[in-house]
């Protein structure tokens, strides 16, 4: 059981390993909770980077008033385990996810994103059929170009429709201003935020003055939260991976530290400067950005197959040897989480607790 490896040394698991920093996961947790509250924003953390519902209760415990989740089962997985407020930023289309939808809702205070009145009327018809009220918000594509409703007249049509309906609630508008992660830090990236949050404000002011209420403006991500969550107005930001203080997310610019590495071990030395170790594209996914091992002087080219990396040496070594262990900083967590099925959290050395990543394969 998994249970009899708490209190271990680290070096007692098997590889390769998923490892959390406790110190630094607590601290990344109650920083994120700190700097969106301080600049007036509630914080609802995305759970697609972590998909564990025991690390969701830490971050309602720091102050999250309860996550967004990618997918629908995602969200089951979540309301399952205690999430009382959880927002799905993603179409739900079809009348088997409509109906799965209604009754969700029976249990925690679900709301989905719609950009569409036909999406609109079948989740409207599965919760009169249940007898539950799930709330809904629209997308607003503010320059992103992936889903979405144009800002301002476009949504204020759409949300006239919804308001008033017997089955959905509208609740607000959404957004991910996504294409402000290729953005340069500085003025560009700030210029494109502040558009962004202005077609949003904008647009929650003239469904208002149509005498529709908007509750929610829920935007941003862990590449833009710093600044997003500053705009008077905006509701919640959905940032949620930097928890984990990956490569991707300390190169934008978020407010944390290192909390992840993946533990491999050294199977084969086939030469003095070639490494093979067990931590391959199965393990960790290095398409968005590669891990990089720590305390070992490697060549930036780097190998990975399906169950195998491979590292090559700037100098001959005979070290690390075949079952040597090696850590890799995590180049970009939300490619790597959903690949493992537990998370070690360590201490002071050894091994805490075991969290399961109970969200891993819910793609439906």
């Amino acid at each position: 059981m998994l249970t009899t490896l708490i209190g271990l040394p680290v070096s007692e698991l098997d590889t390769p390993a998923l490892l959390i920093d406790l110190d630094a996961l607590e601290s990344n947790i109650n920083q994120m909770a700190a700097d969106i509250k301080e600049r007036g924003a509630s914080w609802r953390p995305h759970s697609k980077s972590h998909k564990c519902p025991a690390i969701a209760h830490k971050q309602v415990a720091a102050g999250a008033i309860g996550v967004a989740c990618a997918k629908l089962g995602e969200a089951e997985v979540m309301a399952a385990n205690g999430i009382k407020d959880i927002l799905v930023p993603n179409q739900i289309v079809g009348p088997i996810k409509a109906r799965r939808v209604a009754a969700v809702a029976a249990h925690t205070d679900i709301c989905v994103s719609v950009d569409c009145l036909a999406n609109v009327e079948e989740l409207d018809a599965a919760a009169i059929a249940a007898g539950t009220r799930p709330r809904v918000v629209i997308e607003v594509n503010t320059g992103m170009d992936r889903a979405g409703v144009e800002p301002r007249e476009a949504t204020l049509e759409l949300a006239k429709k919804i308001a008033g309906r017997k089955g959905v609630r509208f609740a607000g508008i959404m957004t991910w201003e996504g294409h402000c992660w290729k953005m340069p830090l500085g003025p560009e990236r700030d210029a494109g935020i502040s558009k962004a949050m202005g077609d949003m404000l904008d647009t929650a002011e003239m469904i208002r003055a149509a005498g529709i209420d908007v509750e929610v403006i829920s935007v941003g991500g862990t590449a833009t939260y710093l600044s997003s969550a500053g705009f008077p107005g905006i509701t919640e930001v959905q940032a949620g991976g930097g928890i984990f203080g990956d490569l991707e997310y300390l190169r934008q610019g978020a407010n944390v530290k290192p909390a992840m590495t993946l533990m491999a071990q050294v199977t084969s030395r086939p030469t003095p400067t070639r490494i093979i170790h067990d931590a391959g594209r199965k393990t960790i996914d290095p398409t968005n950005r590669a891990p990089e091992p720590r305390n070992i002087d490697v060549e930036e080219k780097k190998g990975f197959s399906a169950e195998h990396g491979t590292l090559f040496l700037k100098e001959a070594s005979d070290s690390p040897k075949v079952g040597d262990r090696i850590e890799f900083s995590i180049g970009y967590s939300d490619q790597c989480n959903h690949l493992h099925e537990n998370f070690y959290g360590i201490r002071n050395g050894r091994v805490e607790s075991v969290w399961p990543i109970l969200g891993r394969g819910k793609i439906q």
